[in-house]
């Protein structure tokens, strides 16, 4: 009898894990290859570069000439026509300001790097946060139906008088209780599906996971990217602070022809002229003042960024090689769990071992199972943490 509640017991093990087999696979390399620049993400954080681009291109555009033409009282006596063309020559700041709006779109490209990462890291998030939810439902699914078949089969031997009804009745009553930690597992799962989906819109519906292996630590020499980042706008607010220092405009240029009519005869010749704006009120003050506020703050948060970086980076490095080690020696631990079940159920079957500890058993190892779930995700989540603070490659073209 007993052989064949084993028999009963892989039966269900293959069957579940034939149906997972089953479903479409999705990778962790796979969900990170849609956050390219097709990615609304990706598209939204770049309209901050195409702006500064933008603003370059203005800076570095020479205004229009102004052509006009005026003809004075035509029936009159005496008419007179001007055709006038008027330009105003660049500032002396045109110059500082190309170097400014170059080094913030520059800036803009290191930011744009930044998010990127930022992306990678969330999407990581959200795929580990998936895989790890669906491991739990999977791991917690076996057991329930382990025991479930078990409860079963110890209730037709209860009928039939082979076994205590009270023990038959207690493990009817651990099978409802796993079922009820699948049925919120399941949950969970699908919620983590749901956030995992808002990042990759052609995730299957039935799309299994596989739970990312813990990479290594990676180098931490070098800046990180927010640094990075924070010394670009410094460097912009710098320049964008010495192109408001010249308070002296440019003067506007025109040159045209005049012609006069006579009676009799008419007259012509060129017109030249120049007008300057003289900086007597107006000195660019609120325009030095903010570039210097904004130069303050930009230097603020280069140097937070750094002190930040700093703090952070001993202690992530520290955290993460605390769980990987523990990762490791609990995952050794609990590799002979199964083992560990037959032989306790071959205990109970033949009466060398109460209900009592046959579900102690279970119940520890699947406690165990679902701490070294936790602790991976939290090794997976302590990497992240490595990455964000490791020296990242910047993007084409900053």
């Amino acid at each position: 009898m007993h052989r064949f509640i084993l028999i009963g017991l892989l039966g269900g093990f293959f069957a579940a894990a034939g149906a997972a087999q089953d479903r479409p696979v999705v990778t962790e390399a796979e969900f990170l290859s849609v956050l390219d620049e097709t990615h609304p993400a990706v598209r939204e954080s770049a309209g901050a570069v195409a702006l500064a681009e933008a603003r370059l291109v203005a800076a570095r555009t020479f205004d229009n000439p102004v052509v006009e033409a005026v003809r004075e009282d035509p029936a009159g006596p005496i008419g007179q026509t001007d055709v006038l063309v008027s330009w105003k020559i660049p500032d002396a700041a045109r110059g500082p300001e190309i170097e400014a709006r170059e080094s913030a779109v520059g800036a803009a490209r290191r930011r744009l790097a930044f998010d990127l990462l930022g992306y990678r890291l969330a999407m990581r998030e959200a795929y580990a946060g998936w895989a790890v939810a669906d491991a739990r439902r999977q791991r917690l699914t076996l057991q329930a139906e382990r025991v479930g078949s078990l409860a079963q089969r110890e209730a037709v031997r209860a009928e039939r008088g082979e076994a205590s009804g009270l023990e038959a009745r207690r493990l009817g009553l651990a099978a409802a209780t796993l079922r009820s930690r699948v049925a919120l597992a399941a949950g969970a799962s699908e919620r983590a599906r749901a956030e995992a989906a808002a990042w990759h819109s052609g995730l299957p519906a039935d799309a299994r996971p596989v739970l990312p292996e813990l990479p290594a630590a990676p180098s931490l020499d070098g800046a990180d990217a927010r640094v990075r980042a924070a010394e670009a706008d410094l460097a912009a607010a710098e320049l964008a602070e010495l192109a408001t220092r010249p308070i002296f405009a440019s003067p506007e240029v025109t040159l045209g022809w005049r012609r006069q009519d006579l009676t009799p005869g008419a007259v012509d010749g060129p017109i030249f002229g120049v007008a300057w704006s003289v900086p007597l009120f107006d000195r660019r003050q609120a325009a030095r003042q903010s570039a210097g506020a904004s130069l303050e703050a930009a230097r603020a948060r280069f140097e937070l960024a750094e002190r930040e970086s700093t703090a952070a980076r001993s202690a992530a490095r520290s955290n993460f090689a605390r769980l990987a080690d523990a990762l490791a020696e609990a995952r050794e631990e609990v590799g002979a769990t199964e083992r560990m079940l037959d032989g306790e159920e071959a205990a109970f079957r033949q009466g060398e071992a109460g209900l009592t500890d046959l579900l102690e058993t279970h119940r520890s190892v699947t406690e165990a199972e679902l701490a070294v779930l936790d602790l991976h995700e939290a090794a997976l989540a302590a990497h992240r943490e490595l990455e964000l603070l490791a020296a990242s490659r910047e993007g084409p073209g900053s």
